[in-house]
């Protein structure tokens, strides 16, 4: 508190501008994070929104800058893509269960903190941090191929086809599973299941089979898997697009550092697929105002 009401305004300038410059260039990375999480844009924007509130409000050091990070995303991306296929590529049924384990996580975090915990990472060799970072790295550029290549394992239809039978084995057990839970599987009697099944669409399947195809093409050797099917489909303004997004961000620092060079590649980019009428995939639509609590 003593710390909270001490407050120098001699450095409000450069407190002010060092925010809003990191504010700024966390957007993009948090659009990003919270598409490669498998929960989509909002999720990201509305996680570095609330993370940067809370570690400001309840911080315990006067200089402290917060938002989305790489080895959070690669760590919770491979989880909520699991626990998503779990319920049948339902990201809503999932998020329950997503938002305990995080809560849970949150939890451990503090009560760590609380113990003094932390002050033992003086002791990690810097070799052991420096080859995890560069490993969390590595994993974001794999995973990225696909989407910066523009190809959607989910929207290849030959590469779907492929699960349905798989997709068929997971609907039946299941419905099975269900009439277990219900009472109303007898062995005597299986007129009740056989009607159940039969109510099993065309599209019930591929949707489950677009799911598995997902699961199956996510991760690091789920890329590498479909790597040869990436190179088949590659769409030329997805590509471009990336490698523009890229010259700016590593070039625009050799002209000057005082405006964010990933910033410069947001707008320009951007602004310019837009105005040009570019023919490219968007992310999805972001809703305005703040989320409503469930």
């Amino acid at each position: 508190m003593k710390t909270l009401f001490s407050f120098d305004f001699s450095h409000f300038r450069g407190d002010f501008f060092g925010g809003l410059t990191a504010g700024i260039v966390a957007l993009p990375l948090a659009l990003a994070f919270g598409v490669s999480s498998g929960l989509g844009p909002t999720a990201g924007l509305y996680g570095a929104i609330f993370v940067s509130f809370f570690a400001a409000f309840f911080g315990g050091t006067p200089t402290q800058i917060s938002g989305p990070t790489a080895p959070m995303t690669a760590v919770s991306m491979v989880f909520i893509a699991d626990m998503i296929a779990q319920f049948d590529g339902n990201a809503a049924q999932a998020l329950p269960t997503i938002l305990s384990v995080f809560l849970l996580a949150g939890l451990f975090q503090i009560g760590l903190g609380f113990m003094g915990i932390g002050k033992y990472i003086r002791y990690i060799p810097y070799p052991v941090v420096s080859g995890f970072m560069t490993a969390i790295g590595v994993i974001i550029l794999v995973t990225q191929l696909a989407p910066a290549m523009g190809y959607y394992p989910k929207e290849d239809a030959v590469f779907v086809h492929q699960f349905k039978p798989q997709a068929e084995e997971v609907l039946l057990e299941n419905l099975l599973r269900e009439e277990m839970e219900e009472g109303i599987l007898v062995l005597e009697d299986f007129k009740t299941t056989i009607d159940r099944a039969r109510d099993i669409t065309p599209e019930d399947i591929y949707t489950e089979a677009q799911t598995l195809a997902g699961k199956e093409a996510s991760g690091v050797l789920g890329t590498l898997t479909i790597l040869p099917k990436i190179f088949k489909n590659i769409q030329t303004v997805e590509l471009l697009l990336v490698l523009l997004t890229l010259l700016i961000i590593y070039g625009f620092k050799r002209i000057t550092t005082a405006v964010p060079s990933t910033l410069v590649a947001l707008f320009v980019v951007s602004g310019g697929a837009i105005l040009l009428g570019i023919d490219y995939r968007p992310i999805s639509a972001i809703p305005s105002g703040l989320p409503v609590p469930q």
